[in-house]
This record gives C-alpha cells, structure tokens and sequence, in this order.
C-alpha cells in the first residue's frame, strides 16, 4: 500500500511539472514507459506458477530430504536441478569443489523409522549398532542427575548452556555407564528451535555421543511417555568429499564484447537433520520456476542460474563459484539475485527484504522495488544483512542482493524474526510453506530480473 501511495504521488507530480511548461509529452513518455515496463511484467507474473516451484520444493525436501554439504544426497539434489534446467533447454555444467569431513549420525528406532543427527568426532564413530532403552535425564551436570540404572542406557539430556557444562554432562554420563548420549540443542534467543549439532568433546569417549536438534529431543520425550524407547544408534565419518554447483546457462539473442551476465542463484544443500523445504528448496523452486518461465524470451544479458552446494557450510560454493572468475569475468557481472528463504508461512516474517551486505542499493534492489510498486505488491522492502550466498559476490565488488522473508524489529541492533523451525526437521512443506509468498516472490523477484535481462522492445517505448 505504502508503494501504491509513492506511486501517486510520482505521477501527480509529473503531471504538475508538465502543466507548468505547457506540455503533458515528458508525462505521456513516462506513462507510456510504464505500461511498457508493467505489460513486461505480466510475461512473468501472467506464467510463474507457484505450485510448479513448491513441486520442485516437495521433490527437494520429501523424495530427497536432508541434503548436507558433500554427501550423496546433496549430489542427488544437483542431479534433480540439472535435469529439470537441461529439459528446459539450458546448457548445464557441475563445478565440483572439496569441503570438510562430515560426522552424521543415524537413529533407529524399532518400528523402522529413523532420524538424522550429527555425531561427535571424538565420540564413538562406527557402523556397529549401539543399541539401548532410552532414558531423559533433566540436568546431567551433577553425577547425582543420574539415576542408579542408566549404566547401558541411551541418555537424553537437554544440552547446558555452555561448551564446558554441557561436556561436564556427557563426563558424568560416561562415569554413570550410559551406552550413548543424545544432547537435546536449545532454543534460541529470536525463539528459533535448536538444530543437530556436532557435540565438541576435550578427550575422546568410547560411546556414542550426537546433537539432536530441539525438537527431536522433544519428540523422544512425547514417544517415552507413552512407554519405554529403544534405540539403536550408528554414525559414520564422510571423508574426501565434495561438494557440487550447478550452473546453467541462457544465451542472450546477440552477443558482443559488452553484453552483460545476470546471475539468479540459490543454495541447494540444507543442514544436517533438516529436509530444507523453505531453506532453501523454495529459492531453487523458484529459480527452475522463472527459468521455466524464460525459457522462450529474447533477453539481452547472458542469464545463469545457479544451485549452489554447501551454503550452509560457510558459503564454500558461492564463495568457490566467484574465486574462480578471472577480473574481468567479475567485472562483467551486472547482477546477482539471491533467492534464500522464500517461501515461509511464519506469521511475524512478514515482509520479503530486499538485503545487501551493507544495506547499500544496487541495480538488483531497484529493478525489484521499482517491479514491486508496479505490480501494487508492498511486501518487498530494503534490508541489511550478511549471511547468505551474496556476500561472496557483493565482496568481490558485484552487485547482489538476498530476497528472503524476514520480520523486522529493529535495525540497530538488528532485531529480527525467521521461522521458528529454520534448520531443523520441521522445516517441511506441510509445517512451513506458503504458496502465497512463493507467488509474491515470484512475481517481484522475477518481474525484477526480467526487466535487467530483457531485451528492450522500442516500439513500446514510444
């Protein structure tokens, strides 16, 4: 509403400035560009479905589920992306690059189901089942926490608050004779759900030790009061890995020595535990979405969509894909979009933000403000922050920017609010997608986008 009233107010104004000299051609020129820019726009918003683009995030985040940095779902992920983008007719490389160790842990229970966790390195790390009956300890930091039957028990516990106290746990666990320890994460301080976690250990210990997200703890506690849990517990040590971009590439219709190269990017890994149905299967819904979409357009800049591997390691593939490109590749980058989070049915992420590292604007944010007020949709607004696969882009002197839903409280200190199931197992279709704010997403990022890309229609400019 606030952009329909800014709006108005343009136009009143010009209509003014054209009556005081005489003349209404300078206002019939804007108008004019106007429905130009908005008929454009109806290419993308009339096509962008978003059903189409939760049916890639149902596919990401059901059929494939957890998808970490390096292993084999996430390359499973790339597969899926590769496929879709190639049936679309774009050409479609993978950029392999190395990251870490993984530690994961596997929790089985006796009806067959079984859940994802992360494991300490210095834990016991086997493929041999530890198996035994559940047992919650509220506390842990005292030995007198554990009751005198634990010893070849599964111990729950919620984690301590700090490294030192929470490893004074598992100690007193060990000397109680627990069988395995599962600490429960915390939640934190916006109210977010904890998620799995590789638990830190000062000396090694001989029985498995995992980091369960909050709500995992949470359920094994509604399954206990309903009778005993049994649990078998195995892990393994990923090594040597590799983590996967891919890239996709639109040719413009003419090229030369000064055509441009527009990025639309998303990270296609989740964290360790989490089906990553908003983060980030609905940024990589929405990009195969418009690159559906755009497919049969002339545009003229060089388009790339990217899914970036291991995001939620460290931005290694956005940071990887960018340390490759010589200077002058970079320099001919014009813009980068950044869809991250787009999806989410959150009630206090009410807006869809805008955000560059430094709160700067750049031609990524104008082009998408300038669509939003077009289409009379409010929810885009400007925004500051740095973690996400912009931030490699935008330091390497790139204009980028991240569209992710997000609620605002304060800017200074930045006080804000995501979903309270972010990177944890909740984080599915059903618990955390809404197709409304996919289509608004849709719709202002990929209105944005095409009015960079496009290739101009002169005829609808006069």
């Amino acid at each position: 509403m606030i952009l329909r009233k800014r709006g108005l107010k343009v136009a009143v104004s010009l209509l003014a400035l054209s009556m005081t000299f005489g003349t209404v051609s300078f206002a019939n020129d804007v108008t004019s560009k106007c429905k130009s820019d908005y008929s454009q726009d109806q290419k993308v918003v009339a096509r962008a479905d978003a059903e189409r683009a939760i049916e890639h995030v149902r596919y990401l985040s059901e059929e494939i589920g957890p998808r970490p940095g390096g292993l084999q779902a996430e390359k499973e992920s790339a597969e899926y992306i590769a496929n879709v983008l190639k049936g679309y007719g774009y050409e479609v490389e993978y950029q392999y690059f190395p990251v870490a160790d993984q530690y994961i842990a596997d929790v089985a229970f006796a009806d067959g189901t079984s859940w994802q966790m992360a494991a300490a390195p210095n834990g016991k790390v086997s493929k041999e089942a530890v198996t035994g009956e559940v047992l919650f300890v509220d506390g842990g930091t005292n030995l007198a926490d554990f009751p005198d039957d634990t010893a070849g028990k599964i111990v729950v516990m919620p984690r301590a608050s700090t490294t030192a106290a929470y490893r004074t746990q598992i100690d007193n666990a060990v000397k109680s004779g627990a069988a395995g320890v599962i600490l429960q994460s915390l939640v934190g301080s916006r109210g977010n759900y904890g998620q799995t976690f590789n638990p830190s250990l000062t000396t090694p210990v001989d029985i498995p030790v995992y980091g369960a997200a909050f709500i995992q703890g949470e359920w094994l506690k509604e399954r206990l009061a309903k009778g005993p849990v049994e649990l078998s517990l195995t892990a393994e040590r990923f090594s040597n890995l590799e983590s996967v971009n891919v890239i996709a590439t639109k040719a413009p219709k003419g090229k030369n020595k000064d055509t441009k190269e527009v990025i639309l990017g998303a990270h296609h890994d989740s964290v360790v535990g989490a089906p990553g149905a908003n983060d980030n299967a609905s940024g990589v819904g929405l990009m195969l979405e418009l690159a559906r979409v755009y497919q049969g357009y002339n545009t003229d800049k060089e388009l790339k969509f990217i899914a970036f591997g291991s995001e939620e390691r460290g931005l290694l593939g956005a940071r990887y894909y960018v340390e490759q490109l010589t200077q002058e590749q970079r320099d001919n980058i014009e813009a980068v979009f950044v869809p991250d989070m787009v999806a989410t049915n959150y009630g206090p992420a009410k807006n869809l933000y805008a955000m560059t590292p430094n709160g700067s604007t750049n031609i990524v944010t104008d082009s998408t403000a300038a669509a939003g007020a077009r289409l009379g949709n409010s929810d885009i607004l400007p925004g500051k922050f740095s973690s996400s696969d912009h931030v490699p882009f935008h330091n390497a002197g790139i204009p980028a920017t991240l569209f992710i839903w997000m609620g605002i409280d304060s800017w200074d200190p930045l006080v804000y609010h995501i979903e309270k199931v972010y990177h944890t197992p909740q984080d599915t279709i059903e618990d955390n997608i809404s197709a409304e704010r996919m289509k608004s997403a849709l719709d202002i990022i990929g209105a944005g986008l095409f009015d960079v890309v496009r290739k101009d229609v002169p005829s609808l400019n006069k």
